[in-house]
């Protein structure tokens, strides 16, 4: 059975938080997209994935900023 890395199940419709960094941000008239590449590495190993969305799919955390 799949689980997140907290131990929980995963189940089909769960809604689900990925943690992510910003490495490209893509501007355009209408839209603007950025690419993202996942702060916890693919299990076994240390890749990580990325993924492209639309920059209103996201939501800033500020966790990289000052205090």
């Amino acid at each position: 059975m799949p689980h997140d890395r907290k131990g929980n199940l995963l189940n089909v419709g769960d809604h689900v938080v990925i943690e992510a960094t910003v490495t490209q941000v893509q501007t355009g008239e209408e839209y603007c997209n950025v690419t993202l590449e996942t702060i916890e590495p693919m299990y076994p190993g240390d890749s990580r994935s990325t993924l492209s969305l639309n920059a209103k799919q996201v939501t800033r955390t500020g966790a990289n900023d000052e205090t």
